[in-house]
C-alpha cells in the first residue's frame, strides 16, 4: 500500500478551499467553453507525435510561449513548474543545481538535446541545465517514470526532452535589466531562399548576483557576491524536400563563466571560478520512404567541457571533458487500423579526458536496438515498447514498457503502466582518480503507475498513482572511499495536474505527494534534500492589449547535512512571481516581473542562499512580417 500520509494535508486543504474545486472543472468546462480552445500539444512520449491526451506516459511540455513568459534565462529555472520537478542550488541563478524528477536526480535522469544525451560522462553524469540559456530554445519535454525502454540508459526519475530553435521570427531583439545588476540581450533572424530556410541566434546574460554562500552558516567561505555570466549562439539550416521531407544542420553553444564558493578547506579570501561550455552538432534527414513509413536519420557530436580555477594559498585547477558521438535511425510505420510501429537503431562512442590531466583518456561504444507499437482496439489503447542496450564492459540490457489505457467515455480515460530501466556508470564514475570503481554495475529499476485523465473543452486533468524501485543504487562508501553498489530507494506518490482556459484565464496547476525513501536505513527516511510535498500554480489573465499573471511555488521541509556532516532542516517554502505585459508599438513590447515578491528567504542546498525580491524589465522589439 502507499504510504502518503494524507493527514498531513488535512490543514492545508482547509486553507485551500479551490482544492475541492478541482473535481467540479470538467463539469465547469463543458459548462462554459473557453474563449481559446487550446490546440492539441504533442509530446514524444511513444517517439513521435501525438496529442498531449492521447499520451500515456505522464507528460509536461513548455512551448516557446511559456518559456518567454516565464522569464527564466535558464533551463533548470525553467523546469520548477513541472510537476514532479524540484531544484536544489548552490546560491543563486545559473549557480550548480540538481534537478529530482519524482525523487530521483543526477545520472538517474536523462537529459536529451535534439535528441542526443547531454548528461557528461564526468564525475557528475548530470547535463548542466544551469548553464543553458533559454534564448536558443524552443521546447521541453518533461516525461516522469521510467522509459528507458523508449529513450535507453538513464532514464529511471525521467527523461527531459530538449528542443533547440529553428526557426522564428524574420527578426527579433529582447533587453533585459534587473535586479542584483542583471542584464542581457538577444538577437535571432529567420530567412528563407526558396526551400532553405536559415536561422541563427545568440544571446549573453550577466548578472552580478548574490553571495552563494550564507556567511552565518559558513564563515570562511568568501562573502562577495557570486557574479555570472552567459553566452549562448545557435544555428540551423533546413532545406525541405519533396514530400515533406527536410535535411538539415543544428549547430549550439552555450558558455557560462560563474563565481562560485566553496566551502571545504576555503577562506573568506578565497576566489573560485567555473568554466562550463556546451557544444552540439548535428546533421540530419528525414524522409518518407514508401506509403505509411517516415524515417529519421541523424549524425550527431555533443560535447561539455568543466573547468574549475581556485585560487588561494592552495590553489588548484581541474578540468573534465567529454564526448558523446551519436548515430540514430528511427522509423514510423503506420499499420492497419490506426496504429503505429518504431523501430530502430543506435550507436555512441563516448569518451572522457582532461586537459589539466586530472583523468586519463577513456573512451567506450554503446549500441541500441529499439522498437515499439501503439494502438488501440475498441475502447482499450495500448503501448508497448522493448529495448536491447549493449554498453562496452557491462553487456547486454534489455528494458520494456507495457502502457495500457481504457477510454470511459465523456473525455475519461483509466491509464496504467508497467516498465524497467537501468542506468551505466558514467565514465568518470568508472575511472576518475582515488573514488572511482571500475566494477561499478549499472542501477536497475522498476516502476508501475496509474492513473484517471479527463480532458476536454481546452481541459487536461490527470492524477497519477506511481511507485519506482531502484536498487544496485551508486553510492558514495567512506569506508573504501569509491563509489559503490551498495544504495537502493524507492519513490511513491501521487501526481494531481490540471490546464486549460475559462472565461478569458488560463491556467496551468499540479500537485505532487512523494515519498522518495532510503530502503536501505531503519525506518526508510526521506532521501537527502527531497520534499514530501511540491505544487505549482500558473494563472494568466488578458485585460485589453495587456496580459498580466501570477506563479506559485511551494515546496515542504527537506533534510540536509550542515558542513560538519550533521542533518539539519530545510524549512519549506512558498514562492510567489508576479508579471504584466503589452504592446508599446506595433513593433515593440514590454514585461515586467517581480521575483519572490513576499521576499521569502531560504534555502534548497544547506547554507546557500536563494534569491530575495527582484524587479526586470525586458524589451523586445520584432521586426513585421513582410
Amino acid at each position: 500500500m502507499f504510504e502518503v500520509r494524507l493527514h498531513t494535508w488535512r490543514a492545508a486543504a482547509r486553507r485551500a478551499p479551490w482544492a475541492c474545486a478541482l473535481l467540479a472543472l470538467p463539469a465547469a468546462a463543458q459548462a462554459v467553453p473557453p474563449d481559446t480552445a487550446l490546440p492539441p500539444v504533442v509530446v514524444s512520449a511513444t517517439g513521435f507525435a501525438q496529442p498531449l491526451a492521447d499520451a500515456l506516459p505522464s507528460v509536461s511540455v513548455i512551448d516557446r510561449a511559456q518559456i518567454v513568459a516565464s522569464g527564466a534565462t535558464h533551463v533548470d529555472t525553467l523546469l520548477q513548474q513541472v510537476a514532479g520537478v524540484q531544484l536544489a542550488t548552490n546560491g543563486g541563478d545559473g549557480q550548480s543545481s540538481s534537478v529530482f524528477v519524482r525523487g530521483f536526480g543526477g545520472t538517474d535522469v536523462l537529459v536529451l538535446l535534439d535528441g542526443v544525451p547531454l548528461n557528461a560522462q564526468d564525475t557528475t553524469g548530470v547535463a548542466y541545465l544551469s548553464n543553458l540559456d533559454t534564448a536558443q530554445i524552443e521546447r521541453v519535454e518533461v516525461i516522469r517514470g521510467d522509459v528507458s525502454a523508449i529513450y535507453g540508459s538513464g532514464a529511471i526519475g525521467g527523461v527531459v526532452l530538449i528542443t533547440t530553435r529553428g526557426g522564428g521570427p524574420r527578426a527579433a531583439l529582447s533587453l533585459r535589466a534587473g535586479s542584483q545588476g542583471t542584464f542581457g540581450a538577444s538577437a535571432e533572424a529567420t530567412q528563407r531562399f526558396g526551400a532553405l530556410t536559415v536561422h541563427g541566434g545568440a544571446s549573453r546574460d550577466t548578472s552580478q548576483g548574490i553571495s552563494a554562500a550564507n556567511p552565518a552558516q559558513y564563515p570562511e567561505a568568501n562573502p562577495n557576491a557570486n557574479g555570472v555570466r552567459s553566452d549562448g549562439a545557435n544555428l540551423a539550416l533546413r532545406y525541405a524536400l519533396d514530400g515533406g521531407g527536410a535535411v538539415g544542420l543544428r549547430v549550439l553553444r552555450s558558455e557560462g563563466r560563474v563565481s562560485y564558493d566553496s566551502t571545504a578547506y576555503a577562506s573568506p579570501t578565497d576566489t573560485n571560478l567555473s568554466a562550463i561550455t556546451q557544444q552540439l552538432v548535428q546533421l540530419y534527414a528525414r524522409r518518407r520512404l514508401a506509403s505509411g513509413w517516415s524515417s529519421h536519420l541523424s549524425l550527431s557530436q555533443q560535447q561539455t567541457t568543466d573547468a574549475i580555477t581556485n585560487y588561494s594559498a592552495f590553489g588548484y585547477a581541474l578540468s573534465y571533458r567529454t564526448r558523446v558521438q551519436q548515430l540514430q535511425w528511427r522509423n514510423v510505420v503506420d499499420l492497419p487500423r490506426g496504429w503505429k510501429a518504431t523501430a530502430g537503431l543506435e550507436a555512441q562512442r563516448q569518451r572522457i579526458d582532461s586537459a589539466t590531466g586530472s583523468i586519463a583518456s577513456y573512451t567506450r561504444d554503446a549500441q541500441a536496438l529499439f522498437a515499439g507499437v501503439d494502438g488501440s482496439v475498441g475502447a482499450n489503447v495500448w503501448q508497448f515498447n522493448v529495448r536491447d542496450d549493449f554498453v562496452s564492459g557491462y553487456g547486454a540490457h534489455a528494458t520494456g514498457y507495457l502502457g495500457y489505457g481504457r477510454l470511459l467515455g465523456g473525455g475519461y480515460k483509466l491509464i496504467a503502466s508497467w516498465s524497467s530501466a537501468f542506468a551505466a556508470a558514467p565514465l568518470g564514475y568508472l575511472y576518475a582518480p582515488y573514488y572511482g570503481n571500475a566494477t561499478l554495475q549499472p542501477e536497475q529499476a522498476h516502476s508501475v503507475e496509474g492513473g484517471l485523465q479527463w480532458s476536454g473543452a481546452g481541459w487536461l486533468l490527470r492524477g497519477t498513482v506511481f511507485q519506482t524501485r531502484l536498487g544496485e543504487q551508486w553510492q558514495y562508501d567512506y569506508l573504501s572511499s569509491q563509489f559503490q553498489n551498495i544504495a537502493a530507494s524507492r519513490s511513491r506518490g501521487v501526481e494531481l495536474r490540471a490546464q486549460g482556459g475559462w472565461r478569458g484565464w488560463h491556467l496551468q496547476g499540479n500537485v505532487t505527494l512523494q515519498q522518495p525513501v532510503d530502503l536501505d536505513a531503519a525506518g526508510h527516511p526521506l532521501l537527502q534534500r527531497r520534499a514530501r510535498r511540491l505544487a505549482n500554480l500558473d494563472v494568466e489573465r488578458r485585460i485589453g492589449a495587456l496580459a498580466a499573471g501570477a506563479s506559485v511555488h511551494a515546496s515542504s521541509a527537506r533534510w540536509d547535512q550542515n558542513g560538519s556532516g550533521a542533518q539539519v532542516g530545510l524549512g519549506g517554502y512558498t514562492m510567489l512571481d508576479l508579471h504584466v505585459g503589452g504592446p508599446l508599438r506595433d513593433d515593440w513590447g514590454w514585461n515586467v516581473q517581480l521575483r519572490n515578491v513576499l521576499n521569502k528567504r531560504y534555502q534548497t542546498v544547506w547554507g546557500y542562499n536563494r534569491e530575495p525580491f527582484g524587479v526586470y524589465l525586458t524589451l523586445d522589439w520584432q521586426l513585421p512580417a513582410a
